[in-house]
């Protein structure tokens, strides 16, 4: 069995890596998303959004600003990957997304770096074969990075990463 969303946010939470939404927007935040995603939304995300993730480290999460007025609702960048079928869950900070895929039919849908240098045309690399282990995955990059962990070190956190259907890790990607 799979770690779930609200098992990592809880372990991310007890290291001081997650940070929490003040305001709790949940049940308006996936009414909004589920009205621009035509009807439709994947469990693990509407699971990421009641956890009401702000941040996971210096990584941002990406929501929509809702409000009980309808004209005041911005869906921000929520719709910006649907041409790929894919919903912005985190920035980078520079500018590119982390989606979790909506293409994976019934398969838990993994999650994607798309890269604003190519517009966004396709997943550049696989950054977690689900949206708990691409939680933890993200919690981790920093550090790994500081570090110099060994290109795979990610099979260590998501042994089935290198198994995303877009597109390879990222140790594989070039």
């Amino acid at each position: 069995m799979d770690i779930t969303v609200s098992e990592a946010c809880r372990t991310l939470e007890a290291r001081g890596a997650l940070r929490r939404s003040r305001k709790d927007d949940a049940e308006g935040i996936i009414q909004q998303v589920r009205e621009v995603l035509g009807g439709k939304m994947p469990p693990h995300l509407e699971a990421l959004y009641r956890e009401r993730v702000a941040s996971i480290g210096d990584f941002a999460a990406i929501l929509p600003k809702w409000n009980e007025r309808p004209e005041w609702r911005r869906d921000g960048s929520i719709g910006d990957l649907l041409h790929v079928h894919a919903v912005p869950i985190f920035s980078d900070g520079c500018g590119n997304f982390y989606g979790l895929d909506l293409a994976s039919g019934r398969h838990t849908p993994a999650v994607y770096f798309f890269d604003s240098e190519d517009l966004f045309e396709q997943p550049r690399w696989a950054a977690g074969s689900s949206l708990a282990r691409f939680l933890l995955l993200l919690a981790e990059h920093d550090q790994a990075l500081d570090e110099g962990r060994p290109p795979g070190w990610e099979l260590s956190i998501d042994p089935e990463i290198d198994k995303c259907p877009r597109a390879p890790p990222i140790w594989l990607a070039g």
